[in-house]
């Protein structure tokens, strides 16, 4: 078996994601349980931003993002879809010293169980609408950015560059007693190597990546890589851990109790023998980008 090495890059997190979309914004899941009373829930929101567990709006003035799918998933697969978060038109109130208010939908969600639960691991998940983003030159020279592909923009001196993005995200919670979950067939998805329920400080953590059914995998072809997060390691500086993707595996070892979100952003460029003739003209690159968030006990 290859060795797998791990790496604390104390860098700023969004040096590592200026080739990706959005200026490095992310999508992730927030899953807390509260199994401690009788019949015990989980909240869920979502995560979309820079800094977990929470940083920004889905809709504001720093960038918009679309659902596709907002789902959970039973033990066996069963699905039910959950309601979407309100793509409110944006609105900025004024409020007392200076500031303003924005309001926005965060996905608040609450899973209550009953005793017809089915105990075992139960999967949250979403994926973004795919997104188009062009950075380019007006006629009078000053950089811009549009939600468009490059053929939509009018009036551009220069494309500098332009993208397809689209984000998968996913978090677990095990009722009674960790199973071992089935993959949801994501684009790109992170999958657990083991149970994430009972993960504590300190411990090393195992997962696997595919990207379109195959393993991802460091080579000729590119270094891919996948990184991990917390609000408890490397605070607003952004510090996260790194580990190279070898034969679709990677470990980290987690040394904070806390939430954390693991990253994975795959990048494309677009050329017709890869298959992307209808990208041809619209784009220069495909990023697709999948998170797996789960917490950490003392």
């Amino acid at each position: 078996m290859k060795r797998l090495f791990t790496l604390i890059v104390a860098v700023p997190l969004a040096l590592l994601l200026l080739s990706a979309p959005a200026a490095a914004h992310g999508l992730w899941i927030n899953l807390n349980e509260s199994y401690a009373h009788p019949p015990g829930h989980a909240l869920i929101t979502l995560g979309w931003g820079h800094s977990v567990p929470l940083d920004d709006l889905l809709v504001s003035g720093h960038g918009v993002i679309s659902l596709e799918a907002f789902d959970l998933y039973a033990p066996d697969l069963k699905r039910t879809a959950l309601e979407k978060p309100s793509p409110k038109q944006f609105e900025v109130v004024p409020a007392a010293g200076g500031l303003t208010v924005e309001k926005g939908d965060l996905a608040v969600r609450k899973l209550t169980l009953t005793d017809k639960t089915v105990a075992g691991t139960y999967q949250v998940a979403c994926q973004s609408e795919p997104t188009f983003f062009t950075m380019y030159l007006d006629g009078k020279g000053k950089r811009k950015m549009a939600p468009k592909p490059m053929d939509a923009i009018e009036g551009a001196k220069q494309i500098l560059a332009s993208f397809k993005y689209q984000s998968f995200a996913k978090a677990y919670t095990a009722v009674k007693k960790w199973t071992a979950p089935k993959p949801l067939g994501h684009a790109l998805e992170i999958m657990p190597a083991g149970d994430l329920s009972d993960v504590h400080a300190g411990d090393l953590v195992s997962f696997e990546v595919t990207f379109n059914g195959k393993p991802v995998s460091s080579g000729a072809q590119g270094m891919y890589y996948l990184t991990a997060t917390s609000n408890t390691f490397g605070g607003p500086d952004g510090f996260f851990l790194s580990a190279y993707l070898m034969g679709g595996k990677a470990q980290l070892r987690l040394p904070t109790a806390g939430p954390w979100v693991a990253n994975v952003y795959i990048q494309q460029q677009v050329k017709p023998e890869a298959g992307m003739d209808e990208l041809v003209g619209k784009c220069t690159a495909v990023y697709d980008a999948a998170s797996l968030s789960f917490h950490v006990k003392p």
